[in-house]
């Protein structure tokens, strides 16, 4: 009887604790076109073509913008309907989930598109984790114009991040690329690393 009774107390204890330990929450269940994003006035400046067209940022914003069934406008309440058609915008293009860390929890990659309003703009991308029923961000890349280093493609993959840029050297005017380059990263000690060679495609190219 006092075995019994030894057993059910620690049955009890154990379901206790299970029930007071933090969840991580289903990602898939985030609306990422109605929801805040970390983001400051410098991103808001055109990509490099000194450099790479693409790279991770150093330091994450402190300041916030919210997207509204997926798009931002920057303007004024005050301002006219003409100066509204023609202010910046990020606008939520698409969310990709898997599981990047191997431990069978998925995390979200969500694509945003900035344009300055006219013609130019050029893409980011936020990669999300769930951990202790908090969300939190990993990373933010930013990538070129559509032509010349934009981001074209997302895919989470056997563990690693798939990107897939507008290759500029195939560039077939300021919109847009024939051809893509295809790279592979791996999150590893707090950060994104690139993994393996980089491949290149045609741009209509389909996957198997």
């Amino acid at each position: 009887m006092r075995k019994l009774l030894c057993a059910v107390l620690v049955l009890l204890a154990a379901t206790a604790l299970s029930n007071g330990a933090p969840k991580d929450m289903d990602i898939r269940s985030i609306d990422f076109k109605n929801f805040s994003f970390a983001w400051d006035s410098k991103m808001e400046n055109p990509p490099s073509y000194d450099a790479s067209p693409w790279h991770w940022l150093l330091s994450l914003p402190q300041s916030r913008i919210h997207v509204v069934n997926g798009v931002h406008h920057f303007y004024e309440p005050n301002e006219s309907q003409l100066e509204h058609e023609r202010a910046p915008r990020v606008t939520v293009d698409q969310v990709v989930f898997g599981d990047l860390g191997g431990n069978g929890m998925e995390e979200a990659a969500v694509h945003l598109n900035y344009s300055s309003g006219g013609t130019q703009n050029w893409d980011y991308l936020y990669v999300y984790k769930s951990a202790d029923d908090h969300l939190r961000l990993m990373g933010i890349l930013k990538s070129g114009e559509r032509g010349y280093g934009g981001l074209y493609r997302t895919a989470i993959q056997n563990g690693l991040l798939v990107l897939d840029f507008a290759d500029p050297d195939r560039r077939a005017g300021d919109c847009c690329s024939d051809g893509y380059i295809r790279v592979r990263y791996r999150w590893k000690n707090g950060s994104f690393i690139e993994e393996g060679p980089r491949e290149r495609g045609n741009i209509n190219f389909k996957e198997p």
